[in-house]
């Protein structure tokens, strides 16, 4: 039986912390940003590095070009998934 108490326990904390923290991880990796010069219009992706490209338009007319930075797309899946293990740990009550 689920109870609603005011004051949820640590262990729900951690749970809704890292749920939280999930759906960052996988907004930072999607998320898309617009470069646009006169001859080329780029969308970036991920955060905090720029793991893809899609180039779009360029000065010969419009394209499809994805650049793929593997080794920088390994770098941020590393530092959200290290996020998603110590922040919960951090917060968590320490036993008196």
């Amino acid at each position: 039986m689920i109870t609603l108490d005011s004051h949820p326990s640590a262990m729900d904390r951690s749970l809704l912390l890292r749920a939280a923290l999930g759906v960052l991880t996988v907004a930072a990796l999607c998320y898309g940003w617009t470069t646009s010069f006169p001859d080329n219009v780029n969308i970036s992706y991920g955060l905090p590095l720029r793991w893809g490209i899609h180039q779009l338009i360029t000065i010969a007319g419009p394209v499809d070009t994805w650049r793929v930075d593997v080794s920088a797309l390994l770098i941020d899946l590393i530092l959200w998934v290290a996020l998603l293990i110590v922040v919960p740990e951090l917060v968590k009550p320490r036993a008196a």
